[in-house]
């Protein structure tokens, strides 16, 4: 998929962010009828990790996430459950390769990921979202936010792989 640029997202998030709290469950529906597997990723996944306001701020997410990527010229092909699962895994191998880094290269060696990720605008917006979570009194615990991370980045990675492969079709 294009790269979303930071206007782009900005523009999306302010959007979604004015909409009334009745119209939320018909968002939902919609991501359940159009990506069920999308739907089921953000509803199991980090049902051991994550607390109540977790879960739900993770699907909240996920929702913009996928509301945003929709925004686009065309709609999103279906997301299967194992490119899910094959991008989950390849960001739990690159979070424990980074697990070991050490301390002076570790930010060095993110900075060279976030250079070449194709979507790095809409993974920092995210990040930065979920960090203003605990200030707009939603209460997302610290090592809580980098799981949300890992599940949101593998939601983007599915986004951005079906997009290029429909566009080889």
């Amino acid at each position: 998929m294009d790269t979303i640029t930071y206007d782009e997202i900005d523009q999306r998030w302010a959007e979604m962010g004015g909409l009334e709290l009745s119209e939320i469950p018909a968002l939902v529906d919609n991501l359940k009828e159009q990506q069920p597997f999308v739907f089921t990723y953000l509803m199991a996944t980090g049902s051991e990790l994550l607390n109540q306001n977790e879960r739900e701020a993770l699907l909240f997410m996920g929702i913009m996430v996928w509301e945003i990527a929709e925004n686009g010229s065309r709609s999103l092909p279906m997301i299967t459950g194992e490119l899910l699962d094959s991008k989950e895994e390849k960001n739990i191998e690159m979070l424990e390769y980074l697990a070991g880094e050490p301390e002076t290269e570790f930010m060095e060696t993110v900075e060279k990921i976030m250079e070449c990720y194709p979507q790095a605008e809409l993974l920092k917006y995210i990040i930065d979202r979920l960090m203003e979570e605990p200030d707009k009194g939603v209460a997302l615990r610290d090592d809580s936010i980098g799981m949300m991370v890992l599940y949101l980045k593998t939601l983007i990675d599915c986004m951005d792989t079906v997009y290029c492969e429909s566009e080889i079709v």
